[in-house]
């Protein structure tokens, strides 16, 4: 598979990374409030395939979370790479957690950022994580003492470069001020391209490596909502104006026309969604987040199709018939 830096002047990755979580597509509790949903273990062996498969495939960027699973998901990743002896970049993130009373929270404070790395690389089974970063911005914690704990991190040897992942771009920048931070995570799809051009622009700017996220939409881009389900206001997974009417409902629209739009060139949406990510100005990698190794295997030729600008041009024009 292709490789760019993950960084300017940074190692290559593979311009597909896996990101396991647990499982993919979960429901979790709105910060703050209980856990409505079981913390549920990943499929053992399923889940070992699928990363067996993508290191295979030629995928060199695995990441996970401190949270996902109960630390099952790191756990499995961890065991798998180190059977496979597969030369790869692991990333993980720390910040979320479950308080005593069993609410989600933020918690970027110094103290939890060094437990929860040390967990992490316990449970990965690695001396130096190769890509940690803080998830979620947390009001409650000054950005200077979050990157304290950053800063330790990697003068103690147990990180090797920082990043952040669901920032916006000026609190990215306030971080930068005390922590050298290296990559920035942001979810970039076709259903989500206000943001595009500013992550582009910090990016140049500061010298930062981009890897977007959420490629699929929450499956609004893989053909698993027909645009008639209603959600829970409980439900944080399809809370936003993705999922709220009239949005939901032309993006739905909006899939189904990718879907034929693909099926004409002999390939499938979810492809020509993560290509189209691929193609942006600035992208490093993009994270996918397949159900099983079948899926993952059908995800694999976005890293090598090239849009053509007609095409790009007529999927542009597609969502604007939509209002999208």
């Amino acid at each position: 598979m292709k490789t760019r830096a993950l960084f300017p002047g940074g190692p290559p990755v593979s311009l597909l990374g896996l990101r396991l979580v647990a499982p993919p597509m979960a429901p979790w509790p709105r910060f703050g409030e209980p856990c409505l949903y079981e913390v549920r273990r990943l499929s053992e062996e399923p889940t070992a395939a699928m990363i067996r498969a993508a290191a295979a495939a030629g995928i060199t960027l695995f990441d996970s979370d401190w949270a996902s699973g109960n630390g099952h998901a790191e756990e499995i990743l961890g065991r798998v790479l180190r059977e496979t002896g597969v030369d790869c970049l692991l990333s993980t993130k720390g910040g979320p957690r479950f308080d005593f009373a069993g609410r989600l929270i933020h918690d970027n404070s110094r103290s939890n950022l060094m437990n929860q790395c040390e967990d992490s690389r316990q449970r990965l089974g690695r001396q130096q994580i190769d890509l940690y970063s803080v998830q979620g911005q947390d009001d409650s914690v000054e950005l200077k003492l979050t990157a304290r704990g950053l800063n330790d991190l990697v003068h103690g040897g147990r990180v090797r470069a920082l990043g952040v992942a669901d920032f916006s771009p000026l609190a990215v920048e306030e971080l930068m001020r005390y922590a050298p931070i290296q990559v920035i995570q942001a979810p970039i799809n076709l259903l989500e391209r206000s943001s595009i051009q500013a992550w582009h622009q910090l990016c140049s700017r500061c010298g930062l490596g981009l890897i977007a996220t959420d490629p699929l939409a929450k499956g609004l881009l893989s053909g698993t909502f027909n645009g008639s389900e209603t959600f829970p206001e409980i439900d944080p997974q399809r809370a936003g104006p993705l999922f709220q009417p009239p949005k939901f409902e032309r993006a739905a629209r909006f899939s189904a026309s990718l879907a034929d739009f693909a099926q004409a060139r002999g390939l499938t949406r979810e492809v020509v969604a993560l290509a189209w990510v691929l193609a942006l100005p600035g992208v490093t990698s993009v994270f996918i987040e397949p159900r099983n190794e079948q899926e993952l295997r059908s995800w694999l030729a976005a890293a090598d199709l090239e849009l053509t600008e007609s095409d790009r041009h007529l999927i542009v024009k597609m969502l604007e018939e939509q209002g999208l």
